[in-house]
């Protein structure tokens, strides 16, 4: 009785979880395709992480599979500007935008990084360049976009950061010089991500996904209450956003190796590891 009381509680505390932990739950949930799953890196690391300084295999490997499905998701667009967002913060949303456009930049295109969270930048942290001068100074005239750009740490990655933190960052990203700009990078780029704060935090991620070709969707496995994104992706629905789909990120694939078995085989990956060794 006892065996059947505990298992039984067990399924009940499951039942009333409502964190998001598999790709399904995003579809069903949400509505959202599922278009990457980003393992959790080892303690160690921290979060300054790019894919061609020593990562793990896996998480390499999963962006490879992420940029491979958002160039599928819109082949036919030519030029495109995509918005990466999460509900809240320290969903690794700046390292999934940072990582993607890399990997982008790896394949031959041609990519601006654009660090649009002018409140809590960190673009500039994870690339090891300067803040400043960047978005917010190009913004109020003070800067010219040639000025602002910096080549990344492969061919064909260019980085805008956030520049000056200032006091109105929505104001200036609905901006009509924000609009014109954004308007002209597809002259000059392949793809141009736009990472922006967490949607429930402040509104300049609806402000940027209105103009923006799509929103890829940043979601941390165990951590982000079905709930709260739906609350974020009816903010993002009220702007006119248009999605590419969602990344669970974050995904703790050794804790939880029989939970994600079927999305990632270990064994597998170590295969081509060693192969490739």
């Amino acid at each position: 009785g006892g065996a059947f009381l505990g298992i039984g509680l067990a399924f009940f505390f499951e039942y009333l979880d409502n964190h998001v932990k598999a790709p399904e739950e995003i579809e069903a949930r949400l509505g959202l395709p599922t278009v990457g799953l980003v393992p959790a890196l080892p303690k160690g690391h921290n979060g300054n992480v790019l894919i061609n300084k020593g990562v793990p295999h896996n998480f390499a490997e999963a962006l490879r599979g992420l940029r491979t499905n958002v160039l599928f998701s819109s082949a036919d667009e030519g030029s495109r500007s995509i918005v990466v967002t999460s509900t809240g913060p320290n969903e690794g949303k700046t390292t999934v935008a940072s990582n993607l456009a890399m990997a982008m930049a790896m394949a031959g295109q041609r990519v601006l990084l654009i660090d649009a969270d002018m409140r809590r930048p960190r673009a500039h942290e994870i690339f090891g360049i300067k803040q400043e001068p960047g978005l917010s100074n190009l913004l109020i005239g003070a800067a010219k976009a040639a000025h602002v750009m910096q080549k990344g740490p492969v061919n064909g990655l260019f980085v805008l950061p956030a520049g000056k933190i200032p006091p109105n960052p929505a104001e200036l990203l609905g901006s009509k010089r924000f609009a014109e700009f954004l308007s002209t990078l597809g002259q000059h780029f392949d793809l141009v991500i736009v990472d922006t704060p967490p949607v429930m935090a402040v509104t300049d991620s609806a402000i940027v996904a209105h103009r923006a070709s799509g929103v890829l969707f940043v979601i941390a496995a165990d951590q982000t209450s079905s709930h709260a994104a739906q609350t974020a992706l009816d903010q993002l629905e009220q702007a006119r956003a248009r999605f590419v789909g969602a990344v669970l990120n974050r995904v703790d694939l050794e804790g939880n190796a029989y939970y994600y078995a079927k999305y990632y085989r270990k064994e597998y990956a170590n295969y081509y590891t060693a192969a490739a060794s």
